[in-house]
């Protein structure tokens, strides 16, 4: 007989104590803890084999970008929107004229940061 079992059951927590998801990294409704400072984003963690994964959807689940992170170094993932644009710590991209600034995930170690001016959207990660 298999008992259900929470994936935050045995889930490690990034370093402020949110639990971090082993699995469903991809879905558009994983099984795993908003993470979102921001009410219109929905940002999930994962971490698995010491590397973490933070996925960022909108509200009706479409995956728009999912970043990865071990020890400090960023990379994107191809995952989510294909024409997304990512900045990262290692690989600046300018910021779109006149962009609106909203932080959607904030952690002690980096910020994810959303650059919108019209349809040029520019995703960042940010020193806090």
């Amino acid at each position: 007989m298999l008992v259900p079992v929470s994936v935050f059951a045995f889930a490690p927590s990034d370093d402020h104590g949110i639990k971090m998801a082993g699995q469903g990294l991809g879905q558009s409704i994983p099984q795993a803890q908003d993470l979102s400072v921001d009410p219109g984003w929905l940002v999930y963690g994962f971490e698995r084999d010491g590397m973490d994964y933070f996925q960022v959807n909108d509200l009706a689940g479409h995956v728009h970008i999912v970043i990865g992170n071990a020890a400090g170094t960023f990379w994107v993932l191809p995952a989510g929107d294909p024409s997304a644009k990512v900045s990262l710590p290692e690989q600046r991209l300018p910021v779109p004229a006149k962009a609106t600034r909203t932080v959607v995930y904030r952690a002690s170690a980096f910020m994810l940061v959303r650059y919108a001016s019209g349809a040029d959207v520019l995703w960042a990660v940010e020193a806090p």
